[in-house]
């Protein structure tokens, strides 16, 4: 005749304080991707110095690109204007350098306080206006374009996050102020079509763009950049 098992309670709550360990320690393992904590240490710090190496393998070509930059700057002979005038170009691109000359400097402004509490009307919501503005310009052959003093590059990105406007991890406020370096006719001409994205703005809205023309605009470089 079987014995009777005494406190079943405790040995039932045992066998599930059992099971539930034994399944914390398989999802360890699962996000260790199967490794004990200790050989996962091991493999982050693998990783680690891994990137360090990677880090200075890429800062040791960056040096010698400056090297040769200046290396091409400081050339003698018939080709170093071309020569000058190609690297210039690329660093502005890249936005390793200032930019100075004439262009526009484009604000938009909300025509009333009620648009702020509005958060679909709001240009900094609706950053695809910018975006497009951007491209505009750019098609226009802009040298160099600014977004409340931050230079507009191949990297930038804009995101919203708690329905707020982010440019590089910089927040976008209203009103918003666009510069670009170019030609100032064809600047304008670009963003004044009939129907186009000034027009957009103004009727959807409820905002007013101002456009100005500027003889001597400076815009600076990256924020992240260093000079070649």
């Amino acid at each position: 005749m079987p014995k009777k098992i005494k406190n079943k309670g405790i040995v039932l709550a045992s066998l599930a304080l059992g099971a539930l360990i034994s399944l914390q320690l398989r999802i360890i393992n699962l996000e260790n991707n199967g490794l004990t904590t200790s050989e996962r240490g091991e493999q982050l710090l693998r990783q680690l110095k891994s990137l360090k190496n990677e880090e200075e393998t890429l800062n040791k070509e960056i040096d010698d690109i400056k090297n040769e930059v200046h290396k091409y700057k400081n050339l003698e002979g018939e080709d170093k204007g071309d020569i000058k005038k190609e690297i210039e170009k690329y660093e502005i691109l890249s936005g390793y350098t200032d930019v100075s000359g004439e262009g526009i400097e484009i604000t938009i402004k909300p025509l009333d306080a009620s648009v702020e509490n509005d958060i679909s009307k709001q240009i900094t919501y609706n950053y695809d206006l910018l975006l497009s503005m951007i491209n505009k310009l750019n098609s226009a052959q802009a040298r160099a374009i600014s977004i409340n003093g931050q230079r507009v590059l191949s990297d930038t990105y804009m995101d919203i996050k708690e329905d707020k406007l982010y440019m590089n991890d910089t927040e976008v406020k209203e009103p918003i102020t666009i510069k670009a370096i170019g030609d100032p006719d064809t600047l304008s001409s670009a963003l004044k079509i009939k129907y186009g994205i000034i027009w957009e703005i103004e009727h959807y809205y409820n905002s007013k763009v101002y456009i100005k023309e500027v003889q001597n605009l400076k815009i600076n470089k990256g924020s992240d950049k260093t000079n070649l």
